[in-house]
């Protein structure tokens, strides 16, 4: 006779939410036999967790006064709780009603806070969500060992599902989202024997705002006035993730964050995306180039919200000269840009490119902002199943997470070179 089943079933089919909006749908019970049962509960619990270990010397010393260095593993770990709720979604009237054979569908809704961080996955840490249906049955004895246990099937064991959550991130709402990114570096070549001279690089990216799915423009304007020749460029978009956490560990609910101390951080850039450009630039010329970067399915950028993981973008530019003392000089600090979920819907575009996909933002009483039109589509993260491995279980593949990508953007480059 099969066995039990249950699910959890959401109403948004691509099980991606909003901050401030409800998450919705229904727990179902499928059984075909009689079923007895308390209450069904529903648990959503939202939290960002960052885990990693370090060694540390320590000196010991044993009975006979013999010293030696040891390595001592350190825990460093930090939680943050932004949803930790249970609710009662059906409860029988004698505390023991039994279910006929059939299947059973409660529905719930729940909203979400508005002051939640997007979902992700990183190396030493995550911001996860998940939904957990459970059923409370009576109690029964085993009567081999005359413990007292919760009388599940083992396929009704709480049903945990993970979902994505996305905020609406609105460019025309960033202030600098349209402000020019603009850079320059000079590299000296050769060394205090061999003097070659040097080469100038500059960089503009007509705005710092993007969305996933929007090509990043980036121009550069080479000044070759060393003695060998520029023989490649690249240019690459480069993900800097910070993780913070505390020796021994801490957890606090994000209600308490104003009184957190700083903890112990922990960097990993990992690259989205990079376009190399073989040219030759001889010395005493100059050149311009424009670079394409498409920006994949990545989570938008994190500084608020979220005060033991942020995510940010960086552009960053190295090129070849032939030199043996520094082979790939880079400009001295990439530059940032930012990656929201919503595209400014009024810049300029060109004739020939659709226009942005018509999204506006009308204020709710509760203050919580509301898209008029959803994104084309979500689109699993591009790192996908290597985003973490902290805190998965051993016979489930990692979740990975969705995020808002749009297509058949225009490309912005007011600002493009011209051809050479």
């Amino acid at each position: 006779m099969p066995e039990p089943e249950l699910l959890v079933e959401f109403d948004q089919p691509q099980e991606v939410f909003l901050p401030g909006n409800p998450i919705s749908g229904r727990v179902i019970l499928m059984t075909s036999e009689n079923y007895k049962a308390r209450a069904v509960h529903l648990k959503l619990d939202g939290r960002a967790h960052t885990n990693w270990h370090e060694y540390e010397t320590e000196r010991h010393t044993d009975g006979n006064g013999n010293t030696e260095n040891r390595q001592k593993k350190v825990d460093y770990s930090a939680t943050v709780k932004y949803l930790e709720t249970k609710i009662l979604i059906w409860a029988s009237f004698d505390g023991s009603s039994c279910l006929i054979p059939g299947t059973y569908a409660w529905p719930f809704s729940y909203r979400l806070p508005s002051n939640i961080p997007p979902s992700f996955e990183g190396k030493y840490g995550y911001i996860r969500y998940s939904v957990t249906a459970e059923v409370d049955r009576p109690w029964r004895f085993d009567k081999t060992s005359k413990r007292c246990i919760t009388g599940n099937w083992e396929r009704l064991m709480p049903y945990e599902f993970n979902v994505s959550v996305s905020p609406m991130l609105d460019l025309n709402f960033i202030p600098n989202a349209m402000t020019p990114l603009q850079d320059q570096a000079s590299e000296n070549l050769g060394c205090c024997c061999f003097k070659k001279g040097y080469l100038s690089v500059k960089l503009d990216v007509p705005k710092t705002g993007f969305v996933p799915g929007e090509t990043v423009p980036i121009n550069l304007h080479i000044v070759n006035k060393s003695s060998v020749n520029v023989t490649m460029v690249t240019a690459t978009i480069i993900q800097r993730c910070t993780f913070m956490a505390y020796r021994n560990g801490t957890a606090f609910n994000f209600t308490e964050i104003s009184g957190v101390t700083r903890g112990e951080v922990k960097l990993n850039s990992n690259t989205v995306i990079t376009q190399t450009q073989p040219l030759t630039v001889e010395p005493g010329n100059s050149h311009n180039l424009a670079l394409e970067l498409r920006l994949p399915s990545v989570t938008p950028t994190i500084n608020q919200f979220s005060p033991v993981i942020t995510v940010e973008y960086y552009v960053d530019v190295s090129y070849l000269p032939p030199s043996y003392y520094q082979p790939n000089p880079t400009l001295p600090t990439p530059s940032p840009i930012g990656n929201g979920v919503a595209p400014p819907p009024d810049y300029p575009s060109s004739p020939n490119s659709p226009p942005y996909p018509e999204v506006s933002y009308p204020v709710k009483i509760d203050g919580v902002v509301q898209p008029s039109a959803p994104p084309p589509s979500y689109q699993d993260s591009m790192y996908g199943t290597d985003g973490t491995h902290i805190h998965t279980e051993e016979h489930k593949k990692p979740f990975v997470p969705k995020y808002p990508v749009f297509h058949n953007l225009p490309v912005y480059n007011p600002s493009a070179p011209p051809q050479e």
